[in-house]
């Protein structure tokens, strides 16, 4: 009876304890009804996370992220992650072991992030009942609101101290965290909390929770403080100053350093148009329409590069103010700056009338455009319209895209008139053939389908690269929630409308130099004087060449620290460095050795007939050192020529009667000096723009080689892609830069053969050596800069070495071309070579060739990498 009692007693009080303690069994073992991602089953997850910040060789510091999360096959999500990335099963599943979702940061797991770049989905792997994920992102902080890069939030405000918050997602809140480590580089830092358990190298931190969060508590609603991980670094001043770029005063400056450049290259060349102006003499129709244009251009290029840059200071200067615009300002204050710098380009042109009403048709149809988005259709209030309807969004969109297509298309039209105005006026293209004598016009009926083309090229390739951003931005949103559609349709529409301005500064802020050295090459063309020896001899001619020489050939100076502030400085590097290299190795050159006899400098004995007569003697001189060559390997007959003879008529060779007087003795050319060096010297034309024309036309074979690497190096190469397929001008920026830097090399090469006469060296490798100095010392300079602002530049040894490759082969052609009126005698060009350059087969200038391409490829290899910051879709303006 005692023991049934007993019994009895002990099944009542566990049944009671079985009671009590129900309520709180459920609640640690079930998830509860808001728990879509099933918490409890991955408490048996282990996640590693690391986070690092590459400051150094870059303008902007580089986050790199890695996350690993180790899932037990149990989790009911585990399977859905072995689905299609597009699936609606892996995007909830990835959610809850990526995305933190924090009311204090303000911060949803289904915003999209703009700021984080992957190469790829992450690695989903499975082994034995374990399935394991590893999550790559990286990003840039280049700007000083956050930056998210996977499970981290850099912030970098103007205080200098920068702070790298791990965000976790609530679903690892209860996991096992192997290790947390965190890199923020030199010089470490600052502050860490909680305290980190250990350390490796020389800046690393590193945690090792273990189990936190809800298997300690069940209920807690905050983050464990052990996976509360905040470390706050101060950075380098550099790396500190570029995260500053997207602040008024960083921006003014940016802005101050464009119109500087463009305003000392535009009061160069009104100062170059001014002393042309003062020439005696009356100019021609075409001298004066020409020189009109370069003064007319300069003093227009000034409002232009302000249109095109100035649209950034005026919305930061706005949202700092607390005046956001909304859409209908915005596309006034987009579409106002464009049509603005049509109206300049066109009125500089002065078309004929058909290509006015095109114009005025083109622009018709955008005004129609934006009346309709005022009046008819309403277009989103703010980049996101989540929580909103909005049914004619689908045709404000087509609206929006029609209207900034053909304000493009206008744009682009104007772009063309301007440059077939440079070209016509300064005779720079062939006269028509319908109409011999007249200047060729620009038909409407090819050029309209043309800038279509263009313009649809540029349209399809911003459709790919926003739907590619957005796809990266958005890639965890739910595609089947309705608002994702909205979304997206009103990103696509707020991009449309700004991509008209970024058009705009791509075409004039990073390419109008195109136009403006047409304008002085125009110049160059009509005001050319036929008796000068070079154009420095002309005070006028040297300082457009001078002028000329940065604008076209010198390095696209990066904007060390994200800003534009110090590029003009190198206006007047490149300008004395092409003056000093020419007036203190003039001496040097072979037409300023002198005359035996009289003691002028033979560059007094130029012009057609002296270069005739000299080409006459090179030939004879070839052909008796051949004889003397032969008769030492005695390869005569049985009556060889006397090496006296022979050695006679050298001397004779060296007797010049162009500009001796009647009566008198014959000049004599300096014995250091040789005929052949002294046709060479004279190029192979008669006067300094001819050989301009020669050396730009032989520099595009080598320079269309140089221009592929240049290009891939920039674009292509390593990260490069990465911004070119995310760049919404990617592709078209790829073309732009390719005939840029062919534009380039042609424009190295007119400058070789302008100053052909006055360069020293005796064969056109030697003469190849000053310009490409020229070339070369501010771009080192520029590199120095860089290393003292710890910014990459391994891109300029190769942008050094390819000037050089390419400023030789233009001059070893420019010599060859020289004795063209032999080249029906020889087999090959090879063979005219040798003769010319009195070799056999290889000589140190062959090597040396040779020793250019071998170290063009060895940089190429080894040291070429782009500096690059894809520039993705505007970071979307806050609603609220």
């Amino acid at each position: 009876m005692k023991s049934r009692v007993v019994a009895w007693v002990a099944s009542a009080t566990m049944c009671l304890l079985y009671v009590l303690a129900a309520p709180t069994v459920a609640q640690a073992a079930e998830p509860s009804a808001n728990d879509e991602c099933h918490s409890t089953g991955l408490v048996k997850a282990e996640v590693s996370t690391s986070v690092r910040l590459e400051h150094d060789n870059r303008t902007y510091t580089k986050v790199v992220s890695e996350l690993t999360v180790d899932i037990p096959a149990t989790w009911l999500l585990a399977r859905d992650l072995l689905l299609s990335e597009d699936s609606r099963p892996y995007i909830s599943a990835m959610v809850c072991l990526s995305r933190s979702e924090s009311q204090e940061l303000g911060y949803e797991a289904d915003d999209e992030r703009w700021s984080e770049w992957r190469t790829g989905h992450p690695v989903v792997t499975t082994k034995g009942s374990r399935v394991k994920v590893v999550y790559k992102a990286y990003g840039w902080v280049d700007h000083s609101s956050y930056t998210d890069v996977g499970m981290w939030r850099i912030q970098a405000p103007t205080t200098g101290e920068w702070s790298l918050q791990l965000m976790v997602p609530n679903a690892l809140w209860g996991a096992w965290w192997n290790e947390i480590t965190v890199d923020p580089g030199p010089p470490g830092a600052q502050r860490a909390e909680p305290e980190p358990r250990t350390g490796d190298g020389a800046t690393t931190l590193v945690w090792r929770p273990g189990w936190v969060g809800k298997t300690k508590n069940p209920t807690a609603t905050q983050i464990p403080e052990e996976l509360a991980v905040t470390v706050t670094t101060r950075p380098s001043w550099q790396r500190s100053w570029a995260a500053r770029g997207d602040h008024l005063a960083a921006m003014h400056l940016d802005l101050l350093g464009s119109m500087l450049w463009v305003g000392t290259m535009s009061a160069l060349l009104v100062t170059a148009a001014r002393r042309y102006r003062d020439r005696s003499g009356a100019p021609t129709d075409v001298q004066r329409r020409s020189l009109g244009n370069l003064r007319r251009w300069a003093l227009l290029a000034v409002p232009l590069y302000l249109l095109a840059h100035v649209e950034g200071v005026i919305e930061q200067y706005l949202q700092r103010s607390g005046a956001w615009l909304n859409f209908d300002q915005q596309l006034v204050l987009e579409h106002g700056l464009v049509l603005g710098s049509v109206v300049i380009l066109l009125d500089f042109a002065r078309p004929q009338r058909r290509i006015r009403w095109a114009a005025v048709a083109l622009s018709l149809v955008t005004l129609t455009a934006v009346v309709l988005l005022w009046k008819v259709v309403e277009p989103p209030a703010s980049y996101s319209v989540s929580g909103k309807e909005y049914g004619a969004l689908e045709i404000g969109l087509a609206v929006q895209v029609t209207g900034s297509f053909f304000l493009v298309t206008l744009f682009l039209f104007a772009v063309i008139a301007a440059a077939w105005r440079l070209a016509t006026d300064g005779q720079l293209l062939p006269q028509s053939r319908r109409y011999p004598g007249r200047d060729r016009e620009l038909r409407l009926r090819m050029v309209l389908p043309a800038v279509l083309a263009a313009t649809a090229s540029v349209a399809a390739w911003f459709a790919m690269a926003e739907e590619r951003n957005w796809q990266r931005a958005s890639w965890l949103n739910n595609p089947v929630d309705p608002e994702y559609g909205a979304d997206h349709r009103s990103d696509f529409f707020w991009e449309a409308m700004w991509s008209v301005s970024r058009v705009d500064s791509w075409i004039i802020g990073s390419h109008g130099w195109l136009l403006t050295g047409l304008a002085a090459a125009a110049v160059f063309r009509t005001w050319r004087d036929s008796a000068s020896l070079s154009p420095l001899e002309d005070p006028a001619a040297r300082l457009l060449l001078l002028a000329f020489f940065p604008l076209t050939i010198g390095l696209d100076v990066q904007n060390h620290l994200g800003s534009a502030l110090l590029e003009f400085l190198w206006i007047p590097l490149y300008m004395l460095a092409l003056y000093g290299v020419t007036a203190l190795l003039t001496h040097r050159s072979v037409l300023a050795h002198p005359f035996e006899v009289s003691g002028r400098p033979l560059a007094t004995a130029v012009g057609p007939g002296a270069r005739a007569k000299l080409l006459a003697k090179a030939r004879s001189y070839r052909e008796i050192h051949a004889e003397l060559r032969r008769l030492d390997q005695g390869l005569f007959g049985d009556v060889p020529p006397e090496r006296a003879t022979l050695e006679g008529r050298l001397e004779d060779l060296h007797d010049w009667t162009v500009i001796s007087v009647p009566g008198a003795a014959p000049e004599r050319l300096p014995s250091t000096v040789s005929v052949v060096d002294a046709a060479l010297a004279l190029g192979p034309r008669d006067d300094w723009w001819g050989n301009g024309v020669r050396g730009a036309r032989f520099a595009l074979l080598p320079g269309l080689v140089a221009a592929v690497l240049n290009t891939w190096a920039d674009w292509i190469r390593g990260e490069g892609w990465q911004n070119t397929l995310a760049n919404q001008l990617g592709l078209p920026g790829v073309t732009a830069t390719f005939v840029s830097w062919m534009a380039t090399f042609a424009a190295a090469g007119f400058v070789l053969g302008a100053l052909w006469r006055v360069l020293p060296g005796r064969r056109g490798a030697g003469k190849a050596i000053p310009v490409a100095g020229a070339f070369a010392v501010p771009a080192a300079l520029d590199g120095l800069v860089g290393w003292f602002t710890r910014e990459g530049a391994t891109n300029l040894a190769l942008q050094i070495s390819t000037m050089l490759f390419v400023l030789t082969v233009t001059a070893i052609a420019l010599d060859l071309n020289t004795f063209r009126s032999e080249r029906r005698y020889w087999q090959s060009r090879l063979g005219l070579l040798l003769s010319i350059y009195q070799m056999r087969y290889y000589s140190l200038q062959v090597a040396y060739l040779i020793g250019q391409v071998i170290a063009i490829i060895t940089i190429w290899q080894f040291f070429a990498e782009p500096d690059v910051v894809p520039s993705p879709s505007e970071e979307p303006p806050d609603p609220d």
